[in-house]
């Protein structure tokens, strides 16, 4: 009896499998065929324009020169087949990450709102950070760092949403926000929560993923919109992916203070990528990041000025 009923089991996990199995590859074929007919939509003005100008310089009739007009494109149609795919999966993969969020209350139950953002890593690196800022008496949303920084570029919808969900929770006092970034989640804070004075009070920023500025126009592009207080940390020997650069991040200071924006940059000469914890901890650095970034979040949120 038990083998019969382990047989039936191992046969409707098979069966569950196979039709997960289906619902991926049909999902997978969706993606690629919205990404086709929205690449075949962009390409198709420019073949009939490659097709009317052959007409004209040539004569003729016009179908002779399609399938020519059609290969010089072929190469750009399916690099846009492949960049839109890659913005969809990203899409799916910040949907995900965006339930990673972990809300942590204040001793007393109420307090205003610090969004953590965490590195590529996921959360649960700096669970025990955003424990420490809960610990303040802040109400501390920890949320993955991917997010926001994602290749969709609807990364700034979904921080607006985190924040107003935030702020609508009880465990809330009324009044902006602050925003901390780490890696990935800095350079996220960088691209989304920084144009948005209205509902963010103050940044702070962990060795900041800098390496998405080109991406978004370059630094002057990204810089002007800075309009929230920036408090960012660099690590002199990270290196990293290159995403968070000490060159970046000085290119970025000059950038701020030629076009007067508020950012203060430290540098830990000798500390590398993730100073705060694991291998590359550093406790002395770690300890005057944190005095610096509890003076930040106490300057910008706890003082009535600041509300």
């Amino acid at each position: 009896m038990n083998r019969k009923r382990a047989l039936r089991l191992s046969s409707l996990l098979l069966g569950l499998v196979a039709i997960l199995a289906c619902l991926g590859t049909a999902k997978a074929a969706t993606d690629q065929d919205k990404a086709r007919a929205q690449c075949h939509d962009k390409f198709v003005p420019v073949v009939q324009a490659c097709v009317r100008s052959k007409v004209m310089q040539s004569g003729g009739s016009p179908a002779k020169y399609i399938a020519g007009c059609r290969a010089a494109i072929m190469d750009q149609a399916r690099d846009c087949v492949v960049k839109l795919m890659a913005v969809a999966r990203a899409g799916e993969v910040a949907a995900q990450a965006l339930q990673a969020e972990t809300d942590l209350p204040p001793p007393s139950g109420r307090g205003r709102v610090v969004i953590v953002l965490s590195g590529s890593e996921g959360p649960d690196d700096i669970k025990d950070f955003a424990g420490k800022v809960a610990q303040l008496g802040y109400y501390t949303v920890l949320l993955d760092g991917k997010a926001i920084l994602a290749a969709d570029r609807q990364g700034g919808i979904r921080l607006h949403d985190v924040i107003a969900k935030a702020q609508s929770s009880s465990n809330a006092l009324p009044g902006k926000v602050a925003v901390i970034g780490f890696a990935l989640g800095g350079g996220g804070a960088l691209a989304y929560a920084e144009p948005d004075p209205t509902s963010v009070a103050t940044i702070i920023t962990y060795y900041p993923a800098t390496s998405f500025v080109d991406k978004f126009g370059g630094m002057h592009a990204v810089v002007t919109k800075f309009n929230v207080p920036l408090l960012a940390f660099a690590a002199a020997k990270d290196t990293v992916k290159n995403c968070c650069l000490l060159a970046t991040i000085q290119d970025m200071q000059a950038t701020a203070k030629a076009l007067g924006k508020p950012m203060d940059l430290v540098i830990y000469p000798n500390a590398d990528h993730g100073f705060i914890a694991g291998p590359n901890y550093r406790p002395d650095d770690a300890e005057d990041a944190w005095k610096r970034t509890t003076a930040a979040l106490h300057q910008a949120l706890d003082d009535p000025a600041a509300r």
